[in-house]
């Protein structure tokens, strides 16, 4: 993905159960240049075969949320990252979110 502006970062396990709807939320976003990059910390359910197409990229990785994040942002191409947890819904439309970053106006820990 070329020039993009933010890279959202979703560290997920075991959220078979919630992990579509989540990601289809997001789905406007990605029209954007903006990518959605799932990271699993090793799931026993079907949460990182669930997320292809829904996210640009899923990586499975060990666990531990941190340990996640850190292998998100290493393979994220945003210039900003944001990290979304996966049972939380974003407040503002995709073009808004943008906007933000691309004026570069977005609030530290937003």
């Amino acid at each position: 993905m070329s020039d993009v502006h933010l890279s959202i970062i979703i560290p997920v396990l075991n959220e078979a159960s919630i992990i579509e709807p989540a990601l289809q939320a997001l789905q406007d976003f990605r029209t954007r240049p903006i990518e959605i990059i799932v990271v699993d910390g090793g799931s026993d359910d079907s949460s990182c075969s669930i997320a292809p197409g829904l996210a640009d990229r899923c990586l499975r990785t060990g666990r531990g949320r941190a340990h996640q994040m850190n292998k998100g942002a290493i393979i994220a191409s945003g210039k900003y990252l944001l990290f979304l947890h996966i049972d939380t819904r974003l407040e503002m439309s995709a073009v808004q979110l943008d906007e933000l970053f691309i004026k570069e106006t977005a609030p530290w820990g937003f």
